[in-house]
Order: C-alpha cells, then structure tokens, then sequence
C-alpha cells in the first residue's frame, strides 16, 4: 500500500482548504521543510498539489522551481497535480525528475487528451476522480461537471488506466474519516484500483484502508492530519508494516 503524504501549494505556502474552498485556507508554513519532515518520519513519497494553478488552469514557474527543490535535497518521489492542461506541462516536470503527474480538469473535459496521456505515460500518469455530490468536479474544485464518478472511470479504465485517487471533496480537510464505501463503490463499478483522499483523521482510518487492500485499495493521501498533529507518519508507516508483515 501507497502512503502519500501531501502538501497543497498556494503562493508559495504549504496551505489546507476545507472542502476545497479557497475563501477557507489554513497555512502551514514552508513546503519544503514539510517535504523533509515527511521523508525524515519514513516516507518514500509525497503528494503536492498546486491549488493556485487548479483554479487558475494556468502553469506555474514558481512551483517547477520548488518542485526542483524538493527533489534535490530529498529522496522523495513526487507526484503533482494541479493546472497540468497539456503535455507540456507534464513534460516540464518529467524532465526535473517528478515521478508521475496527476490529471483532473484536463482528463475529464478531454477524454481524448487523458486517453493520449495515458497511452504515452502509462503508469507515470495519474488520474484524480474528485467527486461533489456523485460528480466529478474541476477547476480546483470550484465547478461540477456533468460526468458521474462511476463513468469517468469506467471510461479511463477502457482506456488502460490501472489506479486512480478518488477524493471525496465533502471530506477534504475536515478531519471527520474518510468515504470509505464510495471509494470501495467506485473500485467495484470500474474495476479500478483506487488511492482513497479527503477526510483522513487518524490511524483507525488506516487500519480500514488496510483492511480493504484485497479490494482495490491501493493507498492513501494523508494532509492535514499529519500538519494538525493528529496523526502520526512514523505510526502510520509502523501500522503498514505491522499488517502487511
């Protein structure tokens, strides 16, 4: 199981929304000493997102530079998402050394687009299902889209995806336990492998993810529990080991 704790980017500070609402915005200092903090308790990999980019579709410099940063003082694998609307995008963070890219608005307004994505990257491409009332929502959360969850999926699956991060935005940074029965429904109407985000509150909520690896999940995005103190990342790496031993 893939444990990815994350850092949400907004003009240069690590930040939590709650329910994606930018209007709601707690900080959390520097990004990078987080990433180190994160690699120092164990993990192997983090999870960024660029909130402004999200909002604004538009590529920023600042985070590629930042993004930079973290790669060459840490041993972090990083995977980002937020803004990415076109391949060269993907390909400026490719070449410093981002481990996979993460697709949201751009995927769901154009299946063509995440299909050529997907087929040129395979693996090192990830795609976000953010789910607002049963649909998929964009543009950092901001608009809902037409598409259910369920057939966005079914449709990146036909399109050779393996694994996706399902978010529950009613969760997100609220701290009141994860949607664990949407994302167990989304593994079993797509057949996907789902990465389960939004709403993490402490270790039990790891211990029910765990639970359910034989079913399709596959990981779990921890944000603003580990900045809240709530939870542990040298607790939650021992859990791991513990039940997968």
């Amino acid at each position: 199981m893939i444990i990815l704790p994350a850092i949400d980017l907004y003009e240069g500070k690590a930040v939590r929304l709650l329910q994606g609402d930018y209007a709601k915005q707690q900080h959390y200092g520097d990004p990078l000493a987080a990433a180190k903090r994160y690699e120092d308790a164990g993990a192997t990999h983090v999870h960024l997102v660029d909130l402004g980019a999200a909002r604004s579709g538009t590529f920023d410099k600042a985070t590629l530079i930042l993004v930079q940063q973290i790669i060459s003082t840490t041993n972090l694998m990083v995977e980002i998402g937020g803004g990415i609307r076109a391949q060269e995008d993907l390909d400026r963070f490719y070449d410093v050394g981002v481990w996979r890219c993460v697709l949201g608005t751009a995927a769901v307004r154009n299946l063509e687009f995440a299909h050529e994505m997907i087929e040129t990257y395979h693996d090192h491409v990830m795609i976000g299902i953010d789910v607002k009332d049963g649909y998929v929502a964009s543009s950092g959360w901001t608009e809902k889209e037409t598409m259910t969850a369920e057939h966005f999926g079914r449709v990146l699956k036909q399109f050779g995806l393996q694994e996706c991060i399902y978010t529950d935005i009613s969760k997100d940074g609220m701290l009141s336990g994860v949607n664990l029965a949407g994302a167990l429904a989304l593994v079993e109407s797509t057949q996907l492998k789902v990465i389960v985000s939004g709403g993490v509150r402490d270790i039990q909520d790891i211990e029910a993810i765990l639970a359910k690896q034989d079913e399709g999940l596959s990981g779990v995005v921890i944000g603003k529990a580990l900045y809240e103190g709530q939870l542990s990342l040298t607790d939650v790496f021992a859990t791991v080991r513990g039940k997968e031993a």
